[in-house]
């Protein structure tokens, strides 16, 4: 009897840590699972992130590249028809452990217009890659920008693949003398019109086909780039020729075009971003949530002015700023959607008669039983008494002699005249302005959130445009009664990009204490958290700034108890 009872106990106790050990396996799988969703989350965030960066750089060497193309030779310049794209992205790949690469994809192409007797296109026959003005273009353009402004992905410790891109039209190719300058070819391995077939060449036999001429004009285009960019001299480039025929003839089919792909120019910061989305850093993830529509009576308008006439420049990140301040009003203020209105690149009408009449008719509707959240992002200014002004995106600059002169925006200090002064204010919209529209409506609260520069300088640091001051010091501005102004600093000084976050320095810090605190947080806590972060982040990187606070006068203190929420 004792022997069964001990059986039967060997059996339940074998039963019990069979069970625990099946939970085993199915814990760590359901573990595993969750965690490459996480990572999938990362990978998704690390790509987007970069290729925000990217598009920054692009329009910048866009604007660089097209200096440069203005500035050619006369022999040399460009049709007006012909135009040279530059494209840069960030494309996932795989390195022989199967782990995952983040790689730099540079594009360089260029598009001629059909003119009768005109082209820059390779004249018929021709295989050198400086008897195409296009191509001779794309060629340099590639070399300056690899040693300047992109020599930051080129810095010789990554494989590149170079793929060179050739073409010809469908006119017969009897015989082309090839003088061999690039060698004899035997049976090269290349596309061509998506086959793989190989290719041979020498310098006894000519070129004799529409092949051969597509696959020499690409060794012309690596001849260039092995002789003239030093940063890509390295046993371990991988160079990839398509060719093609088209079945028409005419010169706008001969063409060449370029592309670099950078392997694992990303993996470093990959890495580094990845152990900031761990540690949540990022405030455009993991976004609290409040019940959905419970802050009914507060209305939000956001203006996220990123894209300025030339030559004014971008405001970096000011797009990004606008859309995570939304998904903060919509989900951790828990603002109806409804109540929530956002305008990118505003003109002033849309500023004055959409957006500021929106807030101002329902006031109205509801008696003033309305809290207004008013966010602005963009360019700023200021009239000769420091009094700031918002820069809508619909300015006429055109009139304006000091913007449009000998001066370069971002490398002189441009001080607007008088006369300039009076042409450029009128398009704008002062503050002033914007508490004065509200002063007949009653409202409960306005609080307004600018992330502006009025100093004349941008975001970035750099020099924009400024005014010259009829005061000594500034003044503080008056501001109605009920309304609350959060400025990302004071009006004679810079607001930067916090470019690590992709935001504004001031946004950021907002939107990351509402995302510690999940909104439940009063006016005065929010500012001196903002502030005291703030100061000391951009200390940190050598361009201090401070936020200000400008309550209106029947405030006094009684803001400092007030929450967004």
């Amino acid at each position: 009897m004792k022997h069964l009872h001990a059986h039967k106990r060997h059996i339940i106790v074998s039963l019990f840590f069979t069970f625990l050990i099946s939970l085993v396996p199915q814990h760590a799988a359901a573990q595993s699972e969750g965690e490459q969703k996480i990572n999938n989350e990362y990978h998704e965030s690390i790509l987007s992130y970069i290729r925000e960066d990217l598009l920054k750089k692009e329009k910048q060497i866009t604007k660089e590249a097209e200096r440069i193309l203005v500035n050619l030779p006369n022999e040399y310049k460009l049709y007006d028809e012909t135009f040279v794209k530059i494209h840069l992205d960030v494309a996932e790949g795989k390195k022989e452990d199967g782990s995952r690469e983040y790689n730099l994809v540079y594009t360089i192409s260029y598009n001629c217009k059909h003119l009768e007797g005109v082209t820059d296109d390779y004249p018929m026959g021709v295989y050198l890659w400086d008897r195409s003005n296009s191509c001779r273009a794309i060629c340099n353009l590639t070399k300056t920008l690899i040693n300047g402004s992109c020599k930051e992905y080129f810095q010789g410790n990554n494989n590149v693949t170079i793929r060179i891109k050739s073409t010809t039209d469908a006119a017969n190719i009897s015989h082309v003398p090839y003088a061999g300058e690039y060698g004899d070819f035997r049976y090269c391995p290349v596309t061509y019109n998506g086959e793989n077939i190989r290719i041979s060449v020498s310098k006894g036999e000519g070129i004799n086909n529409n092949a051969q001429l597509a696959y020499i004009r690409a060794q012309s285009i690596r001849n260039f780039i092995e002789t003239n960019i030093p940063s890509l001299k390295r046993d371990d480039n991988n160079y990839e020729i398509i060719t093609s025929t088209y079945e028409h003839e005419g010169s706008h089919y001969r063409r060449s075009s370029l592309e670099l792909v950078v392997h694992g120019a990303f993996d470093k910061k990959a890495q580094e971003m990845e152990a900031k989305l761990r540690d949540d850093e990022f405030v455009d993830f993991n976004i609290p949530e409040s019940e959905p529509g419970s802050n009914r009576n507060t209305f939000a308008l956001i203006i996220a002015n990123e894209d300025y006439p030339r030559p004014l420049p971008a405001v970096p990140f000011a797009t990004n700023d606008g859309n995570i301040m939304y998904q903060y009003c919509l989900k951790t203020l828990g603002i109806p959607e409804r109540h929530i209105k956002m305008l990118q690149n505003a003109t002033r009408e849309e500023i004055r008669e959409d957006a500021i009449q929106w807030v101002k008719d329902i006031s109205i509707a509801l008696n003033g039983d309305a809290n207004i959240l008013i966010y602005y992002a963009g360019h700023g200014t200021t009239d000769a008494d420091l009094k700031p002004y918002l820069m809508p995106t619909n300015l006429d600059l055109k009139k304006i002699k000091s913007l449009n002169g000998k001066y370069s925006i971002g490398t002189d200090n441009i001080t607007l005249s008088k006369g300039e002064l009076k042409k450029l204010l009128p398009q704008c919209v002062s503050i002033d302005s914007i508490c004065m529209w509200f002063n007949k409506v009653a409202v409960k609260s306005i609080t307004m959130i600018v992330d502006a520069s009025f100093d004349g300088f941008q975001r970035s640091g750099q020099p924009s445009f400024g005014v010259k001051s009829s005061v000594k010091k500034l003044k503080a501005l008056r501001i109605r009664n009920d309304i609350l102004l959060f400025s990302s600093s004071e009006y004679n000084k810079t607001s930067y990009a916090y470019d690590a976050q992709h935001h504004g320095f001031f946004t950021y810090f907002i939107l990351k204490e509402l995302k510690r605190s999940k909104g439940d947080i009063t006016l005065r806590e929010l500012f001196d958290n903002v502030s005291t972060s703030l100061s000391y982040e951009s200390s940190l990187q050598g361009k201090l700034q401070q936020p200000t606070v400008v309550p209106g006068g029947k405030l006094k203190e009684s803001w400092e108890s007030q929450k967004l929420k």
